[in-house]
């Protein structure tokens, strides 16, 4: 896999994703990730991205003002 951005080479690794929701923020570490090794750009598949979006809507509404959250694998 290459960069969309500078075509170098993408790796596989772990991310931390943020999301600011307007009234909170959220910080999900341990996300898998493809992370280009030459610019650092970072790039979901399509189930972490779909998994992503379970944890958010789940914490959803329940937080004050930041939540850290584990990524797993599991469904919420």
């Amino acid at each position: 896999m290459t960069c969309f951005f500078c075509k170098g080479s993408m790796a596989n690794e772990t991310t931390k994703h943020f999301v600011d929701l307007g009234t909170c923020d959220v910080i999900i570490r341990g996300v898998p990730c493809h992370k280009c090794v030459q610019c650092g750009e970072v790039a979901f598949n399509l189930g972490v991205g779909k998994r992503l979006e379970q944890i958010i809507d789940t914490v959803k509404g329940s937080l004050s003002e930041i939540a850290v959250i584990q990524y797993t694998n599991e469904a919420a």
